[in-house]
């Protein structure tokens, strides 16, 4: 890009790519340097308590421009000025605002200055961005405390008690909680990234920011993300060389459930928070997948790239909920980098992992693909972002699809089609009134055509479905899915025995026959068996669905869920079959591909505030 943009042609065509290396970062970073520095100005004007904040910061910057810049683009540090910055646009007070006393101590013992300043104590602590906290009063307990600096060191001082900040602040010390940095080294690339389990403004995301770890849990997080990184470092260069640049913090989190969850946050950039990683590979496709979400929302902060308003929502392949136009373009450019990762892992990796790596690229490439020539004639984007989506689009279809593993594509293929189905039953309501004439033409009369579309009624995110996990665990780990012994349809389904999983989905109908779980894993295994009914299923399951209760509301009997989809057939082939329908939904009856695996064994959900 050239002109008030500032972005160069080239790194807007590595970045359109899914790629961007290290320079083009950088690049992206000067530029939220340089908000960051505005909004601060701004923020001191409307509190003229912070002046002597505000020079101590500049004073910083004088003396150490890189170690000021690295804590005023802290990914936290940003977050707390954009939520600030906002409290003001909307004429209030914002009430954090001394927290920019912290930063700028911080910066000022980054950059070696002697000074005494005051510091913002909340909850009983002095957090310092970038270094650590000190506990100087009981919790609960809000003021101010005198920070001082000189040559035989710094302390932190409220008159009742003193804490010391020892020589090296990522270490603890009596009453300092220092921020721990992981180093990872690989091939003479390095990752040095802050674990951040202390800044009172990491848990943006709102997903439950973990307390401080443990020694030993910190341990564990090194240990997996040097052996991620190894991956990355040794595979994927360029990818590594950027998220060395960028990746500046991880935020743990609180475990859910048993469930995997990683996110960004548009506001904190270059941090990613994820729950405790267990496995290297899932860990590292984590990092590219988070690190996409970073890198896109830097550059729209630079470069408008849609014209959509908020309240436009679209068919996700990431998501069990209908996603804003903006989160589409997000999901499907954090998913261009996660089909590049997998594209090469397959080719590197050996036994179980490449079948399973295999799969998951061939999903991510097909779905993505999907989306991005949805979004290429959305009518949604910007001259830029046109230029952007046919530069994703290229880099897709630089890489051939074709499965390598015949498993891994029919496994595929079943996984959209599972997600498609699904959301079509949460998210969409055919026409009550075109309901009600169909369950009186049953089962003698001939069905209408279904020529309208349904309408788009959002229902809340719902979780994950279990059987693209067990497609996963099959892969990957034959001998543990062997082991499991589960029994149920979906188990069948996914063993490769669709008339065992017929007849399950069948039963499961006839106590719940709202279920949309086992209206589509009905839809995926009659496909698969090639019974009557399986294209109306896979063309309107939520019409099949809704005809279906209509019939046993009226006379009381459930009638067979396929019966119901053969006599639909003739219909259901002269529905629409144009593959946006309003949502962007593909049309999974005629096509050929292969889909998108929405998650991994391990991987994240796309949770992030950023995400599609």
């Amino acid at each position: 890009m050239t002109g008030r943009l500032h972005v160069p042609v080239r790194d807007f065509e590595t970045l359109a790519a899914g790629r961007g290396d290290a320079a083009a970062v950088e690049m992206l970073w000067n530029a939220q340097l340089g908000r960051q520095t505005l909004g601060l100005l701004a923020l001191v004007r409307s509190e003229p308590a912070l002046t002597a904040a505000f020079d101590l910061l500049a004073r910083a910057q004088e003396a150490a421009p890189a170690e000021a810049a690295a804590v005023l683009t802290y990914p936290h540090v940003t977050a707390w000025s954009a939520a600030c910055l906002r409290e003001l646009a909307g004429g209030g007070r914002p009430f954090a605002a001394g927290h920019l006393r912290n930063v700028a101590v911080a910066a000022a013992l980054r950059a070696g200055l002697e000074f005494t300043a005051e510091a913002a104590v909340h909850d009983g602590a002095v957090c310092l961005p970038t270094l650590g906290r000190a506990q100087v009063a009981p919790a609960g307990a809000e003021g101010t405390a005198v920070v001082r600096c000189g040559p035989s060191g710094a302390e932190i001082s409220t008159g009742r008690r003193t804490v010391a900040i020892p020589p090296d602040p990522h270490a603890d010390a009596p009453g300092w909680a220092g921020l721990r940095i992981l180093r990872c080294v690989h091939d003479g690339r390095v990752l040095r990234v802050h674990l951040d389990d202390l800044d009172p403004f990491r848990d943006g995301h709102r997903l439950g920011a973990a307390p401080r770890l443990t020694a030993e849990q910190a341990a564990e997080w090194r240990r997996v993300l040097a052996d991620a990184w190894s991956i990355l470092a040794g595979h994927h260069p360029e990818r590594a060389d950027a998220i060395a640049t960028g990746l500046t913090a991880l935020v743990p989190l609180t475990p859910r459930s048993g469930k995997a969850l990683g996110a960004t946050a548009a506001e904190a950039l270059g941090a990613v928070a994820l729950t405790p990683p267990e496995d290297p590979l899932l860990l590292a496709e984590s990092l590219v997948h988070e690190f996409q979400h970073v890198k896109l929302s830097a550059l729209l902060e630079v470069v408008p790239l849609t014209t959509a308003g908020p309240r436009e929502c679209f068919y996700s392949p990431w998501r069990s909920d209908p996603r804003p136009f903006e989160g589409l373009l997000q999901g499907a450019y954090a998913s261009l980098g996660i089909t590049d990762f997998w594209g090469v892992q397959r080719e590197v990796m050996t036994g179980n992992d490449a079948g399973y790596a295999d799969h998951a690229f061939v999903l991510w490439r097909e779905q993505t693909l999907n989306t991005v020539d949805f979004l290429a004639g959305s009518g949604l984007l910007t001259e830029a972002g046109e230029r952007f989506v046919a530069g994703m689009r290229s880099a897709l279809a630089d890489r051939p699809g074709a499965p390598l593993n015949p498993l891994a594509g029919i496994l595929a293929r079943d996984t959209i089609d599972d997600h498609v189905l699904t959301w079509r039953l949460r998210n969409l309501r055919p026409d009550p009134a075109l309901l009600d004439r169909l369950a009186d033409a049953w089962p003698a009369g001939t069905p209408e055509p279904l020529v309208d579309r349904p309408a788009l009624t959002a229902a809340p995110p719902g979780a994950h479905g279990a059987r693209a996990e067990l497609r996963n665990l099959l892969l990957r780990d034959p001998s543990g899915f062997a082991a499991l012994r589960q029994e149920g349809p979906d188990a069948a389904q996914v063993r490769g025995e669709p008339a065992e999983a017929v007849a399950g989905y069948r039963a499961r109908l006839r106590t719940g026959p709202a279920d949309p779980d086992a209206w589509a894993g009905l839809a995926v295994a009659a496909r698969r068996l090639g019974v009557p009914g399986a294209g109306a299923l896979l063309v309107v399951p939520e019409v099949v669905a809704g005809v279906h209760r209509r019939i046993a509301e009226r006379t009381g009997v459930l009638p067979d869920p396929l019966e119901v989809a053969a006599w639909l057939a003739p219909a259901a082939a002269r529905a629409p079959h144009d593959r946006t329908a309003g949502f962007a939904l593909p049309d999974i009856a005629v096509h050929s591909g292969i889909g998108s695996m929405s998650h991994s064994s391990r991987r994240p959900s796309a949770a992030s505030a950023a995400s599609g």
